[in-house]
């Protein structure tokens, strides 16, 4: 029997609440199997930003231009401060939790976004994974804590989308594992059948299902990208994947399970 693996993918603006972090991380801990956590980016590089004097500049699509200078700022803030905080709460939680970006180990190499028809500067998509480092890892009883910083390979670091990141890593890692991504959401409690109500919660939403709803407007448009991309991830191997609120991660049969 294959074993388990559960990949928790969180909101930055999540991790950044110093309460909601307590609570997240201690029924991280309880979940069952091995255990692997993915973090993003939130508010916190805005503030630290807006002190140093730094600009992030944005495309007309309300995306962050990442120049040079908030490369930087992403790494220290992102790949620095909240990924350690993440860790010592996790070693205080009895986790045996390693801090780690896509560069460090070659975990995750990727391409330079093209620069057209936008130029985001520094950002950059996915080519490989390193499962087997991954598998090391968590096959050693550790928990790796991954901020999405990532590298191009020729000594040039790349910001990455935490989502996808998320996506890919858990792709690769079904050569070895069960796997169940969980995605933690700051506000909404699942997948709505009626945006107005945080309450109407679809319990589980397969592709069937999901195609009706969308022909009939059930589905907000705003939810299709992270269903789009649950349901590619589950094309290549992944088993479930559940999307559910930071309030109410200890109860993980609440949110909408795409399967």
């Amino acid at each position: 029997m294959r074993k388990k693996l559960t990949i928790v993918n969180v909101e930055g603006i999540v991790v950044e609440d110093p309460e909601n972090l307590r609570r997240l991380i201690r029924d991280f801990a309880a979940i069952e199997g091995l255990k692997l956590f993915v973090h993003g980016e939130g508010t916190m590089a805005t503030m630290v930003a807006e002190k140093m004097g730094i600009t992030i500049r944005q495309t007309n699509t309300g995306r962050d231009i990442i120049d040079d200078r908030v490369m930087d700022l992403v790494t220290m803030v992102y790949g620095g401060l909240v990924n350690k905080r993440l860790v010592a709460i996790m070693q205080w939680r009895g986790l045996n939790a390693v801090g780690l970006t896509g560069v460090d180990l070659n975990l995750v190499l990727s391409n330079k976004v093209p620069v057209k028809p936008v130029n985001v500067g520094r950002v950059g998509t996915v080519r490989r994974v390193n499962s087997s480092m991954l598998i090391n890892l968590l096959e050693e009883g550790v928990v790796p804590v991954i901020a999405p910083i990532t590298h191009d390979g020729k000594g040039t670091l790349l910001n990455g989308d935490v989502k996808m990141f998320a996506y890919e890593i858990a792709r690769t890692l079904t050569i070895a594992y069960d796997v169940t991504i969980i995605n933690v959401l700051s506000e909404e409690n699942g997948v709505l059948t009626n945006g107005k109500s945080p309450d109407s919660v679809i319990p589980v939403l397969r592709r069937a299902q999901y195609k009706l709803m969308c022909e009939s407007g059930e589905i907000d448009p705003v939810a299709y990208p992270n269903i789009n991309n649950a349901f590619s991830a589950i094309d290549h191997g992944v088993k479930e994947v559940v999307l559910i609120n930071a309030a109410r991660f200890s109860d993980l049969n609440g949110g909408t399970h795409i399967k």
